[in-house]
């Protein structure tokens, strides 16, 4: 370390082997992923273990961001509508790269931001690694970034339940993630640009995932307080500056994104609603889960959440007691620690605690526990990730899926073949779970505009200038995820369609001869 500061050709020849190390590790990060999502695309389209197609071929919410960016492709009106979640940064930005870089193939579009979510998350390792243990060699660097990757690449290989491959999707709040690692770098590096850069990311990101405050919020606090108790409230000055400035730019993206909003911010703070939802989390409270993987993982995902609270409480004790150098590694463990149960609680007393919130407290646990491995442990441990890898490959059919991979990529459900070929090309209405997962792969370019079963414009997570648009047929599904469209008010409004397919039972296309609007009279 001392020829590292008095020779600059030293620093910066360990920059740049550190700069190489990550570059290469970032590429492999990004083949094993590709690797992960082929294994899992092969096989039999029927299989819960085929999750881009159950899952994210079959999930409304995936396709959004696809669906932005081929509106964006065909020059259609843009007036789209999304959660208190915008997801516009990172996560349109991503989509957007996978959209281009996939030439508009939805099924090549999933896997590309998959790699590219993960390279991102590997990314933000390395950095955590580099600047929490500064003295590490670049190849100790790369090696702890690739342990805390690991859990990343081998639970969407494992396990079915859709929390292991939320980090893989284009809409499940992979902003929220980013920006949870990413918080203790602005009080870890030293370069003007780069803090800029990321109270910049941060601040966007919280702007487009609210949910990001109540998962940081729990640490955040505890280290504020630490550091008041340790070093006085001088020592606060810049920490409060550098959330005020993250803090500023929240609000103000937030009021740019506003129109984008489908519903406000507290729409979700309902009681009746929060306990609703709680009865629906009962198979993940009590880990009875159809996949035999997710009855052990999540559990132990449970018991490592605890593990980090505990490894958190450790960390204040020392801080606050001064019984321990007041290190970056301190306070990122005070930090981290809390926000898997913390941010849980968080959600709990804000009411909106919901399945797709967790990813921080049944997963990321695993990702923090192997990134701090003692530093004789990391080799091993990624050794050992890459040998489970390779074993759990062929344990799980994987290996062989890979030569059918190829049934994933222009996978088409039994419905869409139907729309595919009575109504080709056309544009048609139906319920909002139906319309893109039905549309979107179709071969001959149909298209669903959502509507209620109601029949009025459904203006949630779409582009709201569909509801100005005609089209010539209706989809009645009565075996769909949600209120079929009402028959009655079809024939009261639109009166008596010249065709009716069945395309089975219960699934029937009213066709019409001449275009109609659904939002004509809205």
């Amino acid at each position: 370390m001392t020829g590292s500061t008095s020779d600059p050709s030293a620093f910066y020849g360990s920059r740049g082997r550190l700069a190489l190390a990550v570059a290469v590790s970032t590429l492999v990060v990004g083949a094993l992923t590709l690797l992960v999502f082929l294994m899992r695309a092969g096989g039999d389209p029927g299989d819960a273990a085929t999750w881009p197609i159950t899952w994210e071929l079959r999930s409304s919410d995936n396709g959004t961001l696809f669906q932005f960016w081929q509106d964006v492709a065909a020059g259609r009106a843009l007036d789209w509508s999304f959660s208190p979640q915008v997801f516009v940064f990172p996560e349109l930005l991503l989509s957007g790269a996978a959209f281009f870089a996939a030439g508009g193939s939805l099924y090549v579009y999933y896997v590309v931001v998959a790699m590219l979510n993960q390279v991102v998350l590997f990314l933000l390792l390395a950095a955590l690694a580099r600047h929490l243990w500064p003295e590490a060699s670049p190849r100790a660097v790369t090696l702890r970034a690739g342990a805390g990757i690991l859990p990343l690449l081998l639970l969407p290989l494992v396990g079915t339940t859709w929390v292991f491959s939320f980090h893989l999707a284009p809409t499940y709040y992979v902003g929220m993630y980013l920006a949870l690692l990413a918080a203790p770098l602005l009080f870890l590096v030293r370069t003007l640009a780069v803090r800029v850069a990321l109270v910049l990311a941060i601040g966007l990101t919280v702007a487009s995932n609210p949910l990001t405050v109540l998962f940081a919020v729990p640490g955040a606090l505890a280290v504020a307080i630490a550091v008041l108790v340790r070093s006085g409230r001088r020592s606060l000055a810049l920490p409060a500056l550098l959330v005020a400035a993250v803090g500023a730019i929240a609000v103000v993206g937030r009021l740019a994104l506003g129109p984008l909003q489908g519903t406000g911010l507290l729409t979700y703070v309902d009681l009746e609603r929060f306990r609703s939802r709680n009865d629906g989390l009962w198979p993940y409270w009590s880990f009875q889960m159809i996949d035999p993987a997710a009855r052990v993982l999540l559990p132990l995902g449970a018991l490592l959440a605890v593990g980090c609270l505990g490894a958190a409480v450790i960390a204040w004790v020392r801080l606050a007691g001064r019984t321990t150098d007041a290190g970056g590694r301190s306070f990122a463990t005070l930090y981290f620690g809390l926000v898997p149960l913390g941010g849980l609680a968080a959600t709990v007393i804000a009411l909106i605690t919901h399945q797709y919130y967790f990813w921080p407290v049944l997963v990321l646990p695993f990702v923090l526990v192997l990134l701090a491995v003692p530093v004789r442990a990391v080799e091993p441990v990624v050794v050992g990730g890459a040998a489970a890898l390779l074993v759990l490959g062929v344990a799980t059919g994987g290996v062989t899926n890979l030569a059918s991979a190829g049934g994933y990529v222009g996978y088409r459900s039994a419905e869409t073949r139907c729309l595919d070929e009575v109504v080709p090309g056309q544009v048609g209405f139906a319920t909002f779970s139906d319309a893109r997962r039905i549309g979107l792969p179709s071969a001959t370019g149909i298209r669903l505009i959502p509507v209620t079963a109601d029949l009025a414009p459904n203006l949630w997570l779409t582009n709201r200038a569909y509801a100005l648009e005609s089209g010539t047929f209706f989809y009645v599904n009565e075996s769909g995820d949600e209120r079929a469209l009402d028959g009655d008010a079809l024939r009261a409004r639109f009166g008596r369609p010249d065709r009716v397919v069945a395309c089975s039972e219960g699934q029937r296309l009213w066709i019409y001869d001449e275009p109609l609007t659904v939002g004509a009279d809205e």
